[in-house]
Order: structure tokens, then C-alpha cells, then sequence
């Protein structure tokens, strides 16, 4: 009886001991569980953290790089084709545009798009406080439209053409509180509308771009002061030596088709325009009487005038604004063969631009009257400077300048 008691004990322990491990077993299968899916949970938060890294990344690179490639754009038009691809590039977006305030009648027009025909670019004005743009345009204030087609305030002659999406949103391009323009972008029709977060950054851009295009406009206003200045310069220069009346205007003409013909960027032309004027801005230093002699110089005199590239560069260089057109006004005398002054540059040692000015420089003095001759043939001063190509000029300018003038027929 006694074993038998013992042998029940036992058994009871063991059956509690078993049950007690089983529930302890289900238990750290649910903390299991329990720790898993949180684990999960922080996994897909640190994913979806990570995308969201990525996408703020991608979006502050993409507002640097507009910023940066904006440094380089002297039109409104480039800047606003770069605008409406850095916003379709920030939203995901394939239809966009960037619209400005026509001063003249107070109506906005569009700049650059992406995605719309250009018939519409190119016919569509939209008045001041009509339709979604004129509004903004009158608010200075952004707005969303959920769903065009049922939007009133939309302007559509044929929204379903020009259109792909329901939602849209316009920002205003706001400078010191006065607005200057709109930038309208649609969603796809993967996103179908926006969130909050697009439209901060699209208001982002808009300040960015705002900025740059009032910056634009500054330059390009100081560019066309410091243009008319040059230009008085160079009538002065010309009244002091009445045989090159009109010089310094030719050689710009000149200059510039050259520049176009060799598909030199906008902003180097312009300083190879400014060169062309200047190019004898020396002369100012140099006695009229020399200037002006009948006869043939004597080698004093002619050491005389072959200081005016370096009298010019030294009133040039210290103004900023012309400091890439000093080294051009300084070699426009050098030879293509190293023979010619002020240092006997040679090749393309010689700035092009002075390249350019060297070959349009001794046309025109032989195309015109001098003290001591008449004005020569033009078919005899174009062979004159083909002869000269690869010693005193750069072969390859005096070959387009030579195209220029034979099949546009300018004198």
C-alpha cells in the first residue's frame, strides 16, 4: 500500500511537471510569435524608413542639381525647360509647365512644358485671375485640384486632349512677395493625386526657380547696360580715327555670325561680341596724329601702335564683368605662326575669340579707307586672307568667315 502511494506522488508530480512544460512551451511560442511579428513590424518600418531616406535623398539631389545647372543659364527659356524637368522628375510626373507674366498685357504664357502639343504651348494665354493658373498668378497662393473635369475654375477648351490625369496642382513663382509666374504640374495616372509632401516640394522648387529667373533677368539687364557702354566706347574710338568710322560695329556684326557658325555657346559669343568692339580700345592712348599720319609710319611710330592690345587689356582687366574679353582685345594682334606681338602666342595658345577678331580685324582694314590708300576689293581681301590661313590666321576661322561672307553676300 505503501509503494503504491509513493508510485501515485510521483505519478501526480510528473503528470504537473509535464503540464507545467507544455504551458510554458505554448507561452514562448506566443512570445515567439509575439517578438517575430514585431520584429517584422520593425523591419517594414525600417524599410519603408529607408525608402523614404532614399526619397528625400533623390529629392534634395534633384533640387541641387537644378540649382546647379541653373548657374550656367543666361536665358528664361533654358531655365524654365529645366525647371519643368526637374519638377516631372521630382513628382514622377510626364506632363508639366512652367508659365510667365507677359508684361505687356498682363497674361500668362507658357515658358517650356513637357507633355503638352506644342499647338497648345504655343496658343495658350491665360488672363490674370482666370482659370487655376490665374488664379494662383492673382493669390500668390498654390492650388490643388483634385478632379479637373469637375473643377469650374479650370480652363479646358479640350482638357481631354491635352490631359492624362485628373489631378493637378499649380504653385506660384513668387519674388519679394510679387509673383512673376506659375509652375503646373500634373499627376499620372499611377499616382493619380498628390500628397502634401509633393506640393511642399514643389513650392521649394518654385521659390528656386523664381529666384534664378529675377537673378536672369538682373544679368541680363546689367549685360545690356554694360553692351550700350561698350557701344558709346566704341564710337568713341571710332570719332578718333575717322578712316575706321564704323569699324568697331562691323567687327561686332561680324564677330557674331562667326561665333554662330561655329555653334559657340550664347555667353561666349557675347564676349566674343565685346572683344570685337573693344579690340582697339587702346588706341585711346595713342597720339591721333600717328592715328590719323597719311604716309607710311616710321619704325618708332609703329612700336607706338603696337602698344594699343596692351593699353586695352590694361583698361579692361580690372572690370570684372569684361575680364574673360581682356585676354582677346590683348592677343587679337598675335600670328597663328607665333610671328605676331604682343608675346608671340601661337596655334591655339591665342584665345579663340582673339582668333576670331584677328581675322574680321584685317578684313575690314582692307575693305575699307586708310590714310594712305583706298578701300581694296572684297574678292581681293577674301584671297588675302586665304593666303594668310595657317600663318597669320587660325585656317579654320578664316574658312567659315569666308563661307559667311561668299553665301550670305555681306559686305
Amino acid at each position: 500500500m505503501m509503494h503504491e502511494t509513493v508510485y501515485l506522488f510521483f505519478g501526480i508530480l510528473f503528470l504537473l511537471l509535464f503540464l507545467s512544460i507544455k504551458r510554458k512551451s505554448r507561452q514562448l511560442k506566443a512570445d515567439e510569435k509575439k517578438y517575430n511579428d514585431k520584429i517584422a513590424e520593425l523591419t517594414s518600418k525600417l524599410r519603408e524608413n529607408s525608402l523614404n531616406f532614399d526619397n528625400l535623398l533623390a529629392t534634395l539631389v534633384g533640387l541641387h542639381e537644378f540649382g546647379m545647372s541653373a548657374t550656367g543659364i543666361v536665358s528664361k527659356e533654358e531655365l524654365a525647360q529645366s525647371a519643368v524637368s526637374v519638377a516631372c522628375e521630382l513628382i514622377s510626373s510626364q506632363s508639366a509647365s512652367l508659365m510667365l507674366i507677359d508684361k505687356n498685357d498682363n497674361e500668362l504664357y507658357i515658358a517650356a512644358a513637357r507633355g503638352l502639343p506644342k499647338d497648345v504651348i504655343l496658343a495658350v494665354r491665360i488672363k490674370i485671375g482666370e482659370g487655376v493658373s490665374g488664379k494662383v498668378a492673382q493669390t500668390g497662393k498654390p492650388i490643388f485640384v483634385e478632379d479637373i473635369e469637375s473643377d469650374i475654375r479650370f480652363l479646358r477648351p479640350n482638357s481631354a486632349d491635352r490631359y492624362k490625369s485628373k489631378s493637378f496642382v499649380s504653385v506660384p513663382l513668387l519674388v519679394k512677395n510679387k509673383v512673376i509666374g506659375v509652375l503646373n504640374v500634373n499627376a499620372t495616372r499611377e499616382i493619380e493625386s498628390f500628397e502634401d509632401r509633393d506640393i511642399r516640394l514643389l513650392m521649394i522648387l518654385a521659390d528656386q526657380v523664381a529666384m534664378t529667373l529675377d537673378n536672369v533677368e538682373l544679368y541680363n539687364n546689367l549685360q545690356n547696360f554694360y553692351f550700350e557702354m561698350i557701344n558709346a566706347l566704341a564710337r568713341i574710338i571710332d570719332a578718333k580715327d575717322s578712316y575706321t568710322h564704323d569699324h568697331a560695329d562691323r567687327a561686332r556684326r561680324y564677330a557674331k555670325l562667326i561665333a554662330e557658325n561655329m555653334h559657340l555657346p550664347h555667353a561666349i559669343t557675347r564676349h566674343i561680341e565685346f572683344a570685337a568692339l573693344m579690340h582697339d580700345i587702346g588706341k585711346i592712348g595713342i597720339e591721333e596724329t600717328i592715328l590719323r599720319k597719311p604716309s607710311k609710319l616710321t619704325a618708332e611710330e609703329t612700336e607706338i601702335i603696337k602698344k594699343h592690345p596692351i593699353i586695352g587689356n590694361t583698361i579692361i582687366s580690372p572690370i570684372t564683368f569684361l575680364a574673360p574679353v581682356a585676354p582677346m582685345v590683348l592677343y587679337h594682334q598675335e600670328w597663328y605662326d607665333g610671328s605676331g606681338y604682343p608675346e608671340g602666342l601661337a596655334g591655339e595658345e591665342i584665345p579663340l575669340g582673339a582668333r576670331i577678331v584677328a581675322v574680321i580685324d584685317s578684313y575690314d582694314a582692307m575693305t575699307s579707307n586708310r590714310p594712305y590708300r583706298k578701300a581694296l576689293p572684297k574678292e581681293y581681301a577674301l584671297s588675302e586672307l586665304n593666303k594668310g590661313a595657317g600663318t597669320q590666321f587660325d585656317p579654320d576661322v578664316v574658312n567659315v568667315f569666308v563661307n559667311i561672307l561668299k553665301n550670305e553676300n555681306i559686305n
